[in-house]
């Protein structure tokens, strides 16, 4: 696997901790938006030493093929993080993983997430001969639901209290891309 992505005028990246200023920036951006619909972070997750060793520990778990988040990146605005995509919990026997995947509030309905998930998903399913990527979705989030529908992702079903935001457990719905 690759640690850059070029397709149009846009770049999916992976990047290393020396980068934590600008991520930060961009989760502290999106923080309301993006709380809303993930699981609780440890209360020292907005700070640069918190970032910097989560992308050291991303990097080298994209090393050993465990884990990769990259970020979304335009020729038109370098420097500016749009978005993220990541996958995890991928397991070699089954050729499966989970994919998750933001994009920062400014650049939405550009189809940006389109573009960006669209690449992923040939990126995991060539490169990282993925056959089944799962894709949990809150209920409430209508652009997300939106977009996994458009990307061909079939229902599952619900994962009855699947992830703990706003201190509650809260169901998902989940989803499966088939290569």
């Amino acid at each position: 696997m690759k640690f850059e992505y070029t397709f149009d005028s846009l770049c999916l990246k992976v990047l290393d901790e020396s980068f934590a200023p600008q991520v930060l920036d961009f989760y502290d951006y999106n923080r309301e938006d993006f709380d809303r619909y993930e699981a609780d972070k440890p209360d020292n997750f907005y700070t640069i030493e918190y970032i910097s060793a989560t992308l050291k520990a991303e990097y080298n778990a994209l090393l050993k093929g465990e884990f990769g988040r990259f970020f979304l990146f335009s020729s038109d605005l370098p420097g500016q993080i749009l978005g993220t995509v990541s996958f995890s919990s991928v397991t070699g026997l089954n050729h499966s993983c989970r994919i998750g995947y933001k994009i920062d509030r400014r650049y939405r309905k550009l189809g940006l997430g389109s573009l960006m998930l669209r690449h992923a998903l040939d990126i995991l399913v060539k490169d990282k001969e993925m056959h089944r990527i799962e894709a949990y979705v809150h209920p409430d989030n209508i652009p997300s639901l939106t977009l996994i529908k458009k990307m061909h992702f079939i229902p599952e079903g619900t994962a009855h209290s699947y992830v703990k935001i706003g201190g509650q457990w809260q169901d998902h719905l989940r989803f499966v891309y088939i290569s």
